[in-house]
Order: structure tokens, then C-alpha cells, then sequence
């Protein structure tokens, strides 16, 4: 019988990942978590997957319990765009791990981060997302599931989001901070679905195991460099204040991890392929956002 696994975040960047990896493999059968089963994008993936199962639910009622009824493993995630100040992303995920203690699920892989508080022996007191997602793992180590807690390094995919082209015809990459400080970075839609594909075909010995997703660590410089190595355009990685970012948690984040290595040096060697800079632009393709008429 095939191992019954509940995806969170199914349509998102990192549960998206973890179902593409999961799908193809006949040992396991899919339930993806989704808010809607009849968005564009979950019928999109329901055509390429056809043997995924889709189930509405939502972290604030019953409706997530009847989701991982059954269910062998699960991999759950909060996002911090969907949190609020009624719905902490630490409430959401304590909700996700009660009702799988609850289902009696045999193993759980949680994606958290770690605490910046911690990280920087006290000074970064405001990246609340990552306070948050660290109280998440603190809970889960605390409950009697089996558990692995996987913790994803920035994405490459967030590089090619903030592209512009200048006057010149330059295309100018943006990066918070030092754009010759060396980053851990993840190829987040082929590597972090490999890295728990990983940790769940392995579970017994990654029971109780932290292991951050990293694809490797680059500076913004290096990867814009394997950029215009692949696509042979000009383009340069621009410095941005730290002011300029969306809202104040970010840029605290964006603050903290100018000056701190998230990981710590602490990385767990992993026997998966993992992406380069290289790449990674290869495989997504990217040239450029459209040029202004």
C-alpha cells in the first residue's frame, strides 16, 4: 500500500515542490492541502498530476483534521503572507501539528527557520517571521509524533522578481545589502522538493534531524555573473537600501542576514543533485522582464 503523504502549501513555492518530487513515485500517494480546489492553479496541476488527491482545508477549523485523516506522513509549512495579528504564522503551524498528534500521523516534516534572536546572540529582535517559524519547531519538538524540521535558504527565485532594465539596456538585478557577501541560496522549486523527497524516503534516520535546504552559498555578485554567462546579457547586481524594503519585518530580515549566516555553518551533507547558479538559469530560462515599449 502506497504511504498516504499530506502536502501543505501544495500551489506554493515550497509545498509545489514537494508534491512534484512526491507525485511520480508510486510508493507514495499525494493529498494535496489546498483553501480552493477549483483555482486555476490547482486545476492546472490536477491536469500534469492527475493522481494527486485535492482537499480543501483550512488551519482555522475542522476542516484540517478531516485533511490529515489517515494520512502516514505529513509535510507542513505556514506563509508569511497569509498571517495576520489574529493568526500568527506560529498559531497556524501549532494548528497543523495538533491535528496531526491528534490523526496519530507517523512522521511529520515541518518547514521552519531558524531564530535570528538566537542567530545573532540578541541583537536582531524584529525578523518575526523567523521567531515565529522557530516557535513552530520549538512546539513540534515538544509533541510525541516522529518529526524532521527542514529550513530553506533564500530563493534564486527571488532573484530573477526584482530584474529591471536600465537606461542603458543594462538588465540590473536588486539585492538588500553587500552584493559580494556570500548567501545561502535553493533553487526552491526542483531542490527543496528533492531535500524532503529525501528526508521522507530516509525517515528513521532523519527522526528528530534539523537540516536546512541549501543549494549552495553565492554572493549576488557570482550569481548574476552565471547569468549573463548563460543568457550572454549584460547585467549587474545592484546594491538596494535597506529602507527601500516592502515593510519592517523584512528588513530587519534583510538587515539580519547581511550580517549573519543563518545556518551557522550547521548544514547536513545530503546525497541529492543540487542546483547551481548555472544552472538554475538554464532550467528557468529567464532573459529578462519585457522591455517597455
Amino acid at each position: 500500500m502506497a504511504t498516504i503523504v499530506v502536502v501543505f502549501g501544495a500551489t506554493g513555492h515550497q509545498g509545489g515542490s514537494v508534491l512534484r518530487a512526491l507525485a511520480t513515485d508510486s510508493l507514495y500517494h499525494v493529498r494535496a492541502v489546498t483553501r480552493s480546489t477549483t483555482s486555476e492553479k490547482v486545476l492546472e496541476l490536477a491536469l500534469k498530476y492527475p493522481q494527486v488527491e485535492w482537499v480543501e482545508a483550512n488551519v482555522d477549523d475542522s476542516s484540517i483534521d478531516k485533511a490529515v485523516s489517515g494520512a502516514h506522513v505529513v509535510f507542513g509549512m505556514t506563509q508569511y503572507f497569509a498571517a495576520s495579528a489574529n493568526r500568527s504564522e506560529a498559531k497556524q503551524g501549532q494548528r497543523i501539528i495538533d491535528a496531526c498528534v491528534s490523526a496519530r500521523v507517523e512522521f511529520v516534516v515541518f518547514s521552519t527557520l531558524p531564530s535570528a534572536l538566537q542567530v545573532s546572540h540578541g541583537e536582531c529582535t524584529s525578523v518575526t517571521h523567523f521567531e515565529d517559524k522557530h516557535k513552530i519547531q520549538q512546539y513540534l519538538a515538544q509533541q510525541s509524533v516522529k518529526w524532521a524540521i527542514v529550513q530553506s535558504a533564500v530563493y534564486f527565485q527571488n532573484v530573477a522578481a526584482s530584474a529591471r532594465w536600465d537606461d542603458n539596456g543594462k538588465l540590473a538585478f536588486g539585492f538588500f545589502g553587500d552584493t559580494l557577501r556570500k548567501l545561502p541560496y535553493i533553487d526552491v522549486n526542483h531542490d527543496f522538493g528533492t531535500i524532503v523527497k529525501h528526508i521522507i524516503d530516509n525517515r528513521a534516520k532523519y527522526t528528530h534531524a534539523v537540516v536546512p535546504a541549501v543549494s549552495g552559498y553565492y554572493s549576488p555578485q557570482e550569481i548574476v555573473e552565471a547569468f549573463t554567462r548563460v543568457t550572454k546579457i549584460r547585467a549587474s547586481a545592484v546594491g538596494v537600501p535597506f529602507e527601500f524594503a516592502p515593510d519592517a519585518n523584512l528588513r530587519s530580515m534583510f538587515e539580519f542576514l547581511d550580517k549573519y549566516d543563518m545556518f551557522e555553518g550547521n548544514l547536513v551533507k545530503l546525497p541529492v543533485e543540487v542546483a547551481t547558479p548555472e544552472m538554475y538559469w538554464e532550467q528557468c530560462r529567464f532573459h529578462g522582464p519585457p522591455k517597455k515599449l
